[in-house]
């Protein structure tokens, strides 16, 4: 997969890991597709004041708070 890392979310026990896979298309280069246990949970993008927002799948895996969603964020624009 091109343009695809992994990113370790703190949790109260140990670190979740996330597998964060830029999206091909131009039209949608700053969506990010989420991958937990193989399986894609959810997509994360950047909204105009610079505030990431995650969307769940219908069937999320992934439950993510506010915290959590920044900080992956974060993550990701350090690595992408």
């Amino acid at each position: 997969m091109a343009n695809t890392f992994e990113i370790d979310i703190p949790m109260k026990d140990h670190p979740m890991a996330v597998v964060v896979k830029s999206r091909d298309d131009e039209s949608t280069a700053v969506v990010y597709d989420l991958f937990y246990c193989d399986q894609l949970c959810g997509c994360i993008f950047k909204n105009e004041h610079s505030i990431w927002i995650y969307e769940p799948h219908q069937h999320a895996g992934l439950l993510l708070g506010p915290e959590q969603i920044q900080h992956l964020g974060k993550e990701i624009d350090a690595q992408a």
